[in-house]
């Protein structure tokens, strides 16, 4: 599956559904249930790897969460998650539900390095880092949820710092 058309379809998903929340609480005259309404759809699964529980959410956090989520569906200790492995992924992990394998696996050999898997560019970051500094805060879910739709400033470029 195309990297650039898969960030796309998450991205178009994440500005959709955050413009349908505020036009919808905008007509009922309550702009700051808009608001609110997009920033617990987007950041519900996000506090799930904000490690330290204070809303600021950093590249490192996610990298870590991600990292340990490849191994814990790495059973067979051998480096690398194969199909059947990458279920549990599917499976403990709410964001990665619909994912595809073939997202992450750049070389195409039916499984996922760790670095294929964690240093995926995460298009959370993308839609909502607008400082380019790898954190996201509520400020920012706010502003981007509160605005019209904005196209990101670097489209594919790699916005995940080591």
């Amino acid at each position: 599956m195309n990297t650039r058309l898969l960030t796309s379809g998450v991205l178009v998903l994440c500005v959709s559904t955050t413009t349908a929340a505020a036009q919808e609480a905008r007509a009922r005259g309550d702009a700051s249930g808009a608001a609110s309404s997009s920033l617990n759809r987007f950041t519900r699964w996000a506090n799930e790897w904000d490690a330290n529980h204070d809303q600021v959410y950093t590249c490192e956090e996610w990298k870590k969460y991600v990292s340990d989520l490849f191994s814990k569906a790495d059973r067979n200790r051998d480096g690398y998650v194969d199909a059947s492995e990458f279920k549990l992924i599917q499976d403990t992990a709410p964001q990665f539900k619909d994912a595809d394998l073939g997202y992450f696996d750049d070389n195409r050999d039916g499984r996922l390095s760790r670095s294929e898997f964690v240093d995926k560019p995460n298009p959370f970051f993308l839609l909502f880092d607008r400082n380019h500094d790898c954190k996201v805060t509520l400020d920012e879910i706010m502003a981007v949820s509160a605005g019209p739709p904005q196209r990101p400033s670097e489209p594919g470029g790699s916005f995940m710092r080591r």
